[in-house]
């Protein structure tokens, strides 16, 4: 970069550079061999997760803001989805966690699915209030194709010696992302298509690299999922070469590989972590210009820090972040702890694991949320898609908090009318993603379907099926309300409104809405207290939708065919007299 120590004073720089670029910092390291060291920090996924826990193996803000300060990085970034998943989150549409950010202090971070869940109009406002940028270039307004997001990318200018070291910055979501949040939260905006996206990132890697960055970072919520059908964050290292680090998320795995010369990170989830990147730049020996110093990175090196890690011995809690944390807890605590029911067993699955569990199998928790979608509607049946579901509640009182914890994406519910034949369709594509899910869940290797989360929860409805049959043949028996289900008959259907919208079921998504509801949490809330406690009972302990084997059709009875009295093959015939009278007085 120019030398301005041969021009101007080291304050007028800062200034000049303040002015120019909006970011500059002094923490690189200059080694001993004259290599300098850059850091980034990164997290992704946290949905919400805001607080230091052993038992949910959570690393929390505070911790995170003492990492920063011991780390002196020159850049901290998020990979999306922060701003929602708990009722800590929810009670504020997100503005607790901005809060938080804004006090940890990241430079950027790229949009998740989840961070629309509140509508794009408030994850504007977000940003603001996090006082971060977020940076999402493929995202741009259906109808004029102008960007949504103010910056495109970020430069960050880092002074060592004299010398100003550049960092490019800029972000992408997956484009896969009308199946990741319900429609009306992305209403008007497009998020282009795989080719666009890495087209996209091939600009941005061409503006950052005319603009001297030494050091270009992708920010992307794209994630490494094993299906084929969704883009991977690989195709953009592999499509858009130059991008040296690219800090990933979405897909809720560890990454730390190198695909084309692009390092590849990525934490896990939940804030289970915080990551750090290394680089090693070198200044080259030759230099075209005199007064231009470009580099070369030698090296990069990715590492985490762990809960396990993230000891009071050896990171405490930031005191400021944490007393910022304890007074937004403070403020939310009245509303969360208001007691709206009780239930005298767990509901959830066989493990702690409500993702995994509720995609595998029909819940006791499943079938309480749909019945209470009927309660509040009336309609013939119900349905919640496991995606919707997002934790359990232990036995014993039921406050409000933990019922926005299991429903925290705020959706409302919707009736809708579908013929009986829709219904069974339903019934089968739910049983055939059951069944993937289940496959990707034996081999373990993070290939679960896309539209996992689309499996059902029942209620109003009584089926059984044979998995020893192909997919559209296997339910054998379906009843509503005691009646065999007519294929032609029209049944309402209450669900929520992103459900109501789901491709992977054709008929709902294109049946009309025939009334709006209250918000899910509010309608399990309301079903709690008015419902009962026998209706309730009889929810949780009822499966609805089970497997079995179909009945055998019974064979057609055969004629008796009649015997002549003289037929040998019968082995009756005429007695003889002795024969009848040993037969008569046999003892």
């Amino acid at each position: 970069m120019k030398n301005w120590k041969k021009e101007l004073s080291l304050v007028v720089m800062l200034l000049l550079v303040f002015t120019c670029f909006g970011t500059t910092a002094l923490a690189a390291t200059v080694n001993d061999d004259q290599t300098i060291t850059l850091r980034i920090v990164h997290t992704n996924d946290i949905h919400s997760r805001y607080m230091y826990s052993t038992q949910n193996n959570t690393l929390g803000f505070a911790k995170l803001k003492t990492i920063i300060n011991q780390k002196s990085p020159d850049l901290v970034v998020d990979a999306g989805d922060i701003f929602h998943g708990q009722s800590f989150a929810t009670i504020e549409t997100g503005g607790s966690i901005a809060e938080l950010m804004a006090a940890v202090g990241y430079d950027a971070m790229a949009p998740g699915n989840h961070d629309f869940n509140y509508g794009s109009a408030r994850l504007l406002e977000l940003a603001t209030m996090a006082n971060t940028r977020i940076l999402g270039s493929n995202v741009t307004y259906s109808d004029a194709g102008n960007p949504f997001f103010s910056d495109d990318y970020l430069i960050k200018e880092i002074v060592v010696d004299g010398e100003v070291i550049k960092i490019g910055v800029f972000g992408l979501i997956s484009p896969d992302i009308y199946s990741d949040t319900a429609p009306a939260n992305v209403a008007g905006l497009s998020f282009g298509t795989q080719e666009s996206v890495i087209a996209n990132a091939r600009q941005n890697v061409a503006t950052l690299d005319a603009q001297g960055c030494d050091v270009i970072v992708a920010l992307t919520h794209i994630g490494d999922s094993d299906n084929g059908t969704l883009m991977r964050s690989d195709a953009i290292a592999e499509g858009a070469p130059g991008i040296d680090v690219i800090v990933d998320g979405h897909t809720h795995d560890v990454e730390n590989r190198e695909v084309n010369g692009t390092l590849i990170v990525q934490t896990g989830c939940f804030f289970s972590a915080v990551g750090e990147v290394e680089i090693i730049l070198n200044a080259n020996d030759e230099q075209p210009d005199p007064e231009d110093v470009s580099y070369s990175i030698l090296d990069q090196t990715a590492s985490l820090t762990t809960v396990a890690q993230a000891t009071d011995e050896l990171i405490p809690a930031d005191p400021i972040v944490a007393a910022l944390t304890a007074e937004i807890e403070a403020r939310e605590d009245p509303i969360k702890k208001q007691v709206v029911g009780n239930t005298p067993v767990k509901l959830g699955g066989t493990t702690d694991n409500i993702w995994q569990d509720i995609r595998l199998g029909e819940l006791n928790l499943g079938r309480a949320l749909s019945d209470s979608y009927r309660f509040i509607t009336g309609a013939d049946i119900a349905v919640e898609n496991a995606g919707g579901i997002r934790a359990l509640i232990p036995a014993g009182d039921i406050n409000k908090g933990q019922v926005i914890d299991v429903l925290p994406f705020g959706n409302y519910l919707v009736t809708k009318s579908v013929t009986g034949a829709d219904l069974k369709k339903m019934l089968e594509t739910s049983i055939e993603i059951g069944i993937n899910n289940q496959i990707a869940n034996d081999k373990n290797d993070n290939s679960w379907p896309s539209n996992s989360g689309s499996y059902l929860q029942w209620s109003g409805i009584t089926a059984q099926y044979d998995l020893t049959k192909t997919m559209g043949e296997r339910v054998f028996s379906a009843q509503v309300g005691g009646t065999d289900l007519e294929p032609n008959h029209y049944y309402t259907i209450a669900c929520n409104n992103y459900l109501a919208t789901s491709s992977d079921y054709p008929g709902l998504q294109d049946a009309a809405v025939i009334n709006e509801y209250s918000a899910c949490d509010e309608a399990f809330i309301s079903y709690l207290q008015n419902a009962g406690a026998d209706r309730f009972m009889v929810a949780i302990n009822t499966p609805n939708v089970t497997a079995g084997i179909t009945p055998q059709p019974a064979p057609n009875p055969q004629p008796v065919q009649k015997q002549s009295a003289n037929n040998p093959r019968t082995g009756y015939g005429q007695w003889g007299w002795g024969l009848i009278v040993r037969s008569v007085f046999r003892f």
